[in-house]
Order: structure tokens, then sequence, then C-alpha cells
């Protein structure tokens, strides 16, 4: 095209674009309204007639839509008068119209709406007849119905009304068109049928189109030669069917090629050991050689079956052939790959390489060949991993494309999970992976983020983590030590976070931040709340994107639920009240309630109000509207928090609130709100301290378990830190590294005095402002503490830690869990937890005070 004329074609292009011109095209004039209306007293059928006859398209179309309700309705007047008209109908409409009648059509069968005779006779027809249709599209449309229809219809209706149409298309002197039609209909025609009519009816023609003169014939009749191998069976298969797809595995037409390798994987649960043995693997050694030495266009394909044929032929392999597909398999995944070649140019050169990205035909094999790692290593074994696919799992890892980078970050998680105690070997992988310069790698990664982490913590390391909860149990309450390497990991996952910000994809940077909930499972606490948690406070208070801040929000939430270290969970708690509540931005106090709602959701009732209550009903008295009118969204969830007699003081704080925003509420859209929640609050029925198990709610036994693990918490930090005391009196026996340790721990004792100090005396709420979470930036969550076996906690880990269906039918059981806690322990635990939610006066304490 000439650049001059281009332009002006151009120019054109934006001036019909004009904002500015008056939109005419939807308007309808008063013929055409006139020519739409239609008497009201007229009834279903005869409207339906009336529109068939002179209506509009579109009219038409409703009528041929609404074709199974009327059957069901007026069977005798639809199948007399509507049905006829609508046969005439198609003989002349467009493609909406057929479509539309295809559709109607597939409704009538499936469901059943006529018997089969019927259809056969009244519907059955129209699309033998239109499936001939000049236009192709509308040709295709019907054939596919057709071969949906075939599943439901009887074995004595196909042989009748359709098997002697399809051998007469598929006749030689029939069209191409008609022919491919023909080896459609007979794939799905012949799982109808016993094995002697497929030979008697079906298998000569099915000869003739798997040597038919057009290749396009014969691909399409290789793929349907699965369907008919099973309906002949296997000794009928390895007469008639094998020689036909050897012959056609070597077809001049690579179309054809690929159709016989596709087939040929799909009859290995067929075969028998003999037949894959003596046809079989010799046939696929010689086809994937040939694809691979004449760069065919089959190899990507050839590729994308590998892992399917490697797995379906494996238990008749020796070991020089194993080692032989395994050599293959390397081949294919540096294909195209010059010495020394690497990511580095890709970063280099992306322009370049992003011309040719489509018709890099090599790239794409080794995607291919990468999507099928996972199933490689099952063939080879996770014990040969090191020696066998080691190297090539590398490559894959730092390949220049990446699209093949962001494949096998798909499957990452899966070849961890194969690998077991050895992951660790794919570590340095991992790191790469994550610090990976392309989005579409860390968007293929991200997903499986948690079972990836799980995978590497239980493989073992040098870092020793935080002890950890087995059991909510009182009576078995049992410290465990764990190993893990994560702790290198630690700077690729920051680095992971800042690429997912940096970058516009909002939505992969909200993932991730949701993925970094499994952390406490893998990490120490000090590493998330230095690492991770000033990233996500960083978020919570600067970034744009409402989702982000909301998933860096419950992200703080779960850390702090599973902080093992009291001072660091109050100076969290300060840290949301000062920034959000106390913010100087209403979208930030407004995020507080978000946060509220939250930490209402995954605290107890008791922490909740002892941190927080107080502070979001000061939020009633915000000068700016939207803050108070979401305020008022947030008061059912308050009072449910409530437990009488013990929380009556703050009852009368919030009915004191309610109180004013009623009297005093002077916008529209604030005291509507309040009017309804009002209604809303008189539904909610208290809470009481009855003292007794017996009448506890579910929502009570849920309180009291998270109550219960907090304790624990409190428990297992005094714990720890007594056998620390014992240490540092007995020098001797504790080491080196300890000492370290111990100091570091006298470090943040000391800084979380200094919080203590600050939540007790209610002076000052401000501590936040020199912790360390005020630096950097990153984040993370899930539970250091495992819940209480037999509780909903525990149920959510199990799945976490199953391992779903392997590729290829490998799948393993999930963990069951116990119930361990006994009634007089519940007990115990409501009179401690409520006796510590109080002071000596009866009134809640307040630990953290208004700046």
């Amino acid at each position: 095209m000439d650049w001059p004329d281009g332009a002006d074609k151009l120019a054109e292009s934006f001036a019909e674009l004009s904002l500015e011109r008056t939109i005419t095209k939807g308007l309808k004039s008063a013929e055409e309204i006139d020519r739409l209306t239609v008497d009201e007293k007229l009834g279903d059928i005869e409207r339906a007639v009336y529109l068939l006859s002179s209506g509009q398209e579109v009219q038409r179309i409703s009528v041929i839509k609404s074709l199974p309700q009327l059957l069901r309705d007026h069977n005798a007047d639809c199948m007399k008068r509507v049905v006829p008209k609508v046969k005439e109908v198609l003989h002349v409409a467009g493609s909406d119209v057929q479509v539309a009648a295809t559709q109607a059509f597939l409704t009538i069968i499936e469901n059943q709406i006529v018997s089969y005779p019927v259809f056969a006779q009244t519907f059955l027809q129209s699309m033998l007849q239109s499936i001939d249709n000049r236009d192709p599209a509308i040709a295709y449309s019907w054939l596919e119905t057709l071969l949906e229809v075939i599943s439901f219809l009887p074995k004595d209706i196909i042989k009748k009304e359709i098997l002697t149409i399809t051998i007469s298309k598929g006749q030689l002197s029939q069209s191409v068109h008609s022919r491919l039609a023909s080896c459609k209909i007979l794939g799905r025609v012949a799982t109808k049928f016993d094995s002697f009519m497929i030979k008697k009816e079906i298998l000569p023609l099915v000869t003739s189109l798997c040597q038919d003169v057009d290749y396009e014939v014969r691909g399409c009749m290789c793929r349907q030669l699965d369907a008919v191998a099973r309906g002949l069976g296997l000794e009928s298969t390895k007469s008639a069917i094998l020689p036909e797809l050897v012959e056609l595995s070597n077809d001049e037409e690579s179309f054809v090629r690929l159709a016989a390798l596709e087939t040929v994987v799909s009859l290995l649960s067929l075969l028998d050991d003999e037949t894959c043995v003596n046809t079989i693997i010799p046939l696929m050694c010689r086809f994937c050689e040939n694809a691979l030495q004449n760069e065919d266009p089959t190899l990507p394909s050839v590729a994308h079956q590998f892992g399917r044929l490697c797995h379906g032929l494996s238990v008749n392999l020796n070991e020089d052939q194993k080692i032989w597909f395994l050599d293959f398999y390397r081949r294919m995944c540096v294909l195209g790959l010059t010495e020394g070649k690497s990511k580095s140019s890709d970063r280099m050169t992306p322009n370049l390489l992003n011309i040719f990205e489509e018709e890099d035909s090599y790239a794409e094999c080794r995607q291919c060949a990468g999507y099928n790692f996972p199933c490689m290593v099952l063939f080879a074994g996770p014990r040969n991993f090191k020696t066998e696919l080691y190297s090539t799992f590398s490559s894959l890892c730092d390949d220049p494309h990446r699209l093949v980078r962001r494949t096998v970050a798909c499957g990452f998680h899966e070849v961890a999970k194969l690998l077991g105690s050895s992951v660790l070997m794919i570590q340095q992988e991992l790191i790469n992976l994550l610090k990976d310069d392309s989005p579409e790698v860390l968007e293929g990664l991200v997903p499986h983020v948690p079972e990836t982490l799980e995978m590497f913590a239980k493989g073992g390391g040098n870092v020793v983590t935080e002890s950890k909860i087995s059991g909510f149990g009182f009576d078995n309450l049992i410290l465990c030590k764990r190993l893990t390497g994560l702790a290198d990991l630690v700077p690729a996952l920051m680095a992971a976070e800042s690429q997912a910000a940096c970058s516009r994809r909002w939505r992969l940077h909200r993932d991730l931040i949701t993925q970094f909930e499994c952390l406490p499972k893998c990490l120490t606490s000090d590493q998330i709340y230095y690492k991770f948690l000033p990233v996500l406070f960083k978020h919570l208070t600067t970034n744009r994107v409402l989702p982000v801040k909301l998933a860096a929000a419950r992200t703080i939430c779960v850390f702090i639920r599973h902080n093992r270290k009291l001072e660091q969970r109050q100076e969290l708690c300060c840290r949301l009240i000062e920034e959000c509540c106390h913010g100087n931005s209403s979208w930030k106090r407004i995020l507080f309630m978000d946060i509220c709602k939250i930490l209402m959701e995954m605290f107890s009732k008791m922490f909740f109000k002892e941190y927080f209550y107080e502070f979001v009903l000061e939020l009633a008295q915000d000068p700016v509207a939207n803050v108070r009118l979401k305020f008022c969204h947030l008061l059912p969830a308050l009072k449910k928090q409530i437990k009488l007699p013990t929380d009556r003081p703050l009852l009368q704080q919030l009915e004191l609130m309610v109180r004013r925003l009623m009297a005093h509420e002077k916008d529209r859209d604030v005291a509507e709100r309040i009017r309804h929640s009002v209604l809303e609050l008189d539904k909610i029925q208290i809470g009481m301290d009855s003292g007794t198990n017996r009448f506890y709610m579910d929502d009570d036994l849920a309180d009291q378990r998270k109550e219960e693990e907090e304790r624990l918490l409190i428990e297992l930090e005094e714990k720890e830190k007594e056998e620390a005391e014992k240490s540092m009196k007995n020098p001797s026996s504790a080491k080196v590294g300890g000492r370290k340790k111990s100091n570091e721990d006298g470090k943040l004792t000391k800084k979380g005095n200094k919080t203590m100090k600050s939540l007790s005396s209610a002076k000052s709420s401000k501590t936040g402002k020199n912790s360390p979470i005020g630096d950097a930036s990153s984040l993370s969550s899930s539970s250091s503490i495992r819940p209480r076996k037999g509780s909903d906690g525990s149920a959510a880990q199990a799945t976490a830690h199953n391992v779903v269906k392997r590729l290829y039918n490998e799948s393993t059981s999930g963990h069951s869990s116990k119930k361990s806690s006994s009634s007089s322990r519940k007990s115990s635990a409501t009179t401690t937890s409520s006796a510590s939610s109080t002071s000596t006066d009866g009134k809640p304490r307040r630990k953290i005070s208004k700046s």
C-alpha cells in the first residue's frame, strides 16, 4: 500500500469516528415500528406463524429459539403449523437464522421433547440436507450439530436414516466437502454399532477414504481411526487399521503424518504389548527421527505428544529404547539454540526476536517439550533426574524465548512434587524464574507458589525455622524443629514482588501478594517481619489499586495472626491504627474499616475488642461523610463482637454512637444508611458469656478455637523464652550460632518492651514510626500455627498438602484429621480468655491509645 494513500484512508477513518456526529443508526422509523408491531390478541401459535411468514429476521430468530417451548406447550399445533413454516424459512434464511435453528433442534433431541421417530422424520431430514449448504459456515454448523445429535439417536434410526447417506457422500465422485463430512460422520456412527456391522458396512469405506487422492480427506479419516478401531476391537484393528495407519504415517503430506501421530498416541491404551513392541515402537522411533533430521513441520506436534507417547510405551521399552527416547527429548529441548545462547540475548535484542516470534518453530518445539517435562521426570524416574534431565531443565528455565520459560514455570510445581526430598536440586532454577524480567514468566509461576514453597520447605536445608505447633489440643502441644532452605529464596521472592509491582499488571501483583500467605509455613517471624512486612505496609498506604491494597491488608493480618512474638504483633497492630485509622486521608480511614472486617474474620472477638474496637467507634464522628457511611455498613459486624455482661461498656458506646448519628447526621446518604443499619442491629442477638459449652453456637465454638490458638501462641513464646534463658545460663552447652540468635532475640525483646510500654501507658500510638517496618517492602501469610485437627483450618491445610492428580493419572491422598480438645478444656479456656480481656473493674483493657 502506498504511504500517502494509506495516510488519507487513515484520516478518513478517524473522521468517521468523530464524537460530535449524531448517532441515528439505532433509531427506527415509524414504518419499521409498524412492521415490528404484532397484535397482542394473537395466541402463541398464531403469532409464531405470522412472524415466520411476514416478520423481520430478528423476529424469525426469536420464534425459532422458542420452538422447544412451543413444542412443550402446544405439541400437536406446533408440529402441524409452526414446524413446516420453520423448514420453509430455512431454505432461504441467512446464517443467524440457521445457527438459531441448529441450537433449537439440538435442544429438542437433548430434552426428548418429541419421540425419536418423529424427530428423525421431521427434523433430521432438514439437518441432512443443510450440511450441503453452499455457505461453508452454515454447512459446518449443521454438521457439528448432526454429530452431536447422533449421540442421542438409537442404532436403528442411525442405520436407516444416516448411514446410507454417509456412505453415498464418501464416494470418490462426490465433492471434497462431502467426503470430509462423510469421514466425520463415520467416526461418530462407528461407536454406535458392533464389530460385525462395522466390518460389513463401514470398514470398506474407511479404507477407501484413507487412500483418497485429497490429503485433507486422508488426514480427516485418519483422525477418525481411533473411534473406528475401538468399535472393531483389538484383533480387527491389528489386521485392518494398523496397516493403514503405518502407511499414513509415511504420507508425503505433513498434515496427514501429524494426524497419524495423534491417532497412534490415542490408540496406545487399546493395543497389546506385542503390537506395541513389534509395530508401534519402531514406527514411532523412525517417525520422530525423520521429523528431527528433516526439520519437519510436524516436529512441534511430536514435542507436544511426546510425553503421552513415552508414558503409554514406558512398560514396553527396554533400557536401550528408554535411553533413546530420553536422548531424543533432550535434543528437542535445545533445538535451535546455538552454543552460549541464553536469556541474555532476549534482553539485548527483544525487538528483533519479537519480529520473528510467531515464525520460530524451534521455539515452539522447545515450548511443547517444556510442557511435557513433568511427564518425562516420571518417565525417567526422580532418582535419575540429576543425571538424565537436570541439565535439560536448567536449559529450559534459561531459554532465550520467554514463552518457553513461562511454560516451564507453569509446570514447575509438578516437577517439585515429583522430586520430593531432592527438590532442593532445582532451587537455583526457581530463583532464576522468580527473578525473570518477563511478567509472563511470573504469571506462570505465581498460581502455584504455595505448593512449590511447601515442597521446598519439606525438602530440607540448612536453616532452622521456628518451632511449630502440630496440634492445638491442650494435651498434645508438640514442639517441632524443621529445616528449610527457603532463606535463600527470600531475595528472589522480593525481586518477584518488585517486578510485579513495577509492571502494569495489577492482577499479577495482587495474586502474588495473596500467595505470600503461605510464607509463615516456611519462614521465621523475623524474616517476614523485617523483609516482607515493610513492603506490604508501603503498598497498603501508597498503592493506587484497591485490590492490591486489600490483598496487602489481608496478608498483613495473616502475618499478625501467625507472628510468634508478642511485641511484634502489638507493634503491627499499632502501625495499622496509626497509618490507617489515624491517617490524614479519608480513603485510609475507609480502608481501615475494610481491614477491621478481615480482622473480625481472622481473629477472636477478644483480640479485636482489645486492640481495635474503640478506635473503630471513633470513626463515627469523622468529618468526611464517606467515612461515616462506611462505618454505618460496619455496625452489624461490630455488634456481633459483643458478649454480655463483659462487654456492656462497649455496647453502651456503640449505642451512643448510633444515637448521635441518627440525631445529628446531615448527609442524606449517611442518614439513610444509618436507618437501615438500625433495623439490622435490632435483628442481631447479642452473645452471652454462659460459662458452659452446651449453650455455644457454631460461631461461639469457632471464636473459642481462635482464642485457644492465640493463647497457645503466647504460651509457646513463653516456653521458648524459658529455654533461651536456660541456654544463656549454661553457655558451655550453647553453640556459637545459638549465641548469635540469642543476641538477636534480646534486641527484639528490648524493641518489643518499648512497644509494650507505649501500648499499656496509653500515651502515644506512634511507636510504629521508629519500627523497622517503615523501611522496606514485601509480603506473605499462612499459618505457622497449625489449626486444631478436625477444624475447618485443618481441612483447608490438608487440601493444600494434597498432591493433585499428576499428569497422566497419578494422584496421592491427603491427610486425615482428628479431633483433639475436650469440652472441659474448652470451658477452662473460655474462663481464662474472658478474664484476660477485662481489667479489675470489669472493663475491657485498651492497649493502644489515640495519638
